[in-house]
């Protein structure tokens, strides 16, 4: 974007804790989110999402650099767990962040949105999962934020409620610049325009989704299955890719490929799941590049 002033800006950034190193971004690589993008940060467990969160809002001590075009006032963030005074009520809370009555009927029609109404009564301590999950979600909106921080957003929610949660802020943050931490990478399907992917630490990618759906238009879907069953199955002609301790996958080129693989699993009465080629397929054939090469995918 040119001519526009980055809202944040990383460079450099590395975290040590107890002598280890869990955050460490490559020197020469600046990551630059502007106004208006929608970011999803994806990575596994301990990949250091959170610690990255913490640090772009100043709650983690870390070197190198980050620039915050922002105040504190002009940000949101919805973390898991969102301290509040148990001993309030949902309705004392929403009328304190908004500085309006529950009465408003403008806030009423907000508050529609995230099924609000039957909870108004509750102590914040006798909420579910769910429906703090909700509150949080409506109270961060009330502030109109610049920036919104998402971490985690739908856990603890069955799916209905992840869908109309998701309907609900896909709609709210058109205009907004969001950074979403997620393990559900279906959230950020139609959503996100960016995606930060992060490996132990290590920054892998950065950049736009369609920039990883390019380098990896060759690719039709993952078919994953046990790893034990790899001495009954002819994978030379595919690329590879350990999922995990239990878990192989190989990338079909094309339908054709992909059906006849699956005939052979089921003759074999192998087990396997084809996933269609989709923003999990880009992740990991970007952590399988990061792990041959060690070179960081890199796209402004």
């Amino acid at each position: 974007m040119p001519d526009q002033e980055p809202l944040l800006t990383l460079q450099g950034i590395k975290v040590t804790r107890g002598g280890n190193q869990i955050l460490d971004f490559p020197q020469g690589k600046t990551v630059r989110i502007f106004s208006g993008d929608r970011v999803g940060i994806i990575g596994e467990n301990g990949a250091g999402k959170s610690t990255l969160i913490n640090c772009i809002i100043g709650e983690m001590p870390f070197k190198g650099k980050i620039e915050r075009h922002f105040t504190l006032d002009d940000l949101g963030v919805q973390f898991q767990y969102n301290a509040y005074d148990a001993r309030l009520k949902v309705g004392e809370l929403v009328e304190i962040i908004s500085d309006s009555k529950l009465s408003s009927a403008d806030l009423k029609s907000e508050m529609k949105d995230f099924e609000l109404g039957p909870l108004l009564k509750k102590k914040i301590s006798k909420l579910s999962g769910g429906e703090r999950q909700r509150m949080t979600l409506f109270l961060v909106l009330q502030k109109n934020p610049k920036l919104l921080i998402l971490d985690e957003l739908t856990t603890g929610l069955d799916y209905q409620k992840r869908q109309e949660i998701l309907h609900t802020l896909k709609r709210k943050t058109t205009q907004k610049t969001v950074l979403s931490v997620t393990h559900y990478f279906e959230e950020l399907a139609g959503w996100m325009g960016k995606l930060l992917i992060l490996h132990k630490g290590h920054l892998v990618f950065w950049g736009a989704i369609d920039t990883l759906r390019e380098r990896y238009k060759w690719c039709y879907s993952i078919i994953e299955f046990p790893k034990d069953a790899l001495d009954r199955l002819d994978v030379k002609s595919f690329r590879q890719v350990e999922v995990n301790n239990d878990t192989f996958g190989i990338f079909p080129e094309s339908q054709e490929q992909a059906e006849s693989f699956l005939k052979v699993c089921a003759s074999e009465n192998i087990p396997a799941q084809n996933r269609l080629m989709d923003i999990y397929v880009m992740y990991t054939l970007a952590l399988d590049d990061y792990e041959r090469n060690h070179e960081v995918l890199f796209s402004e």
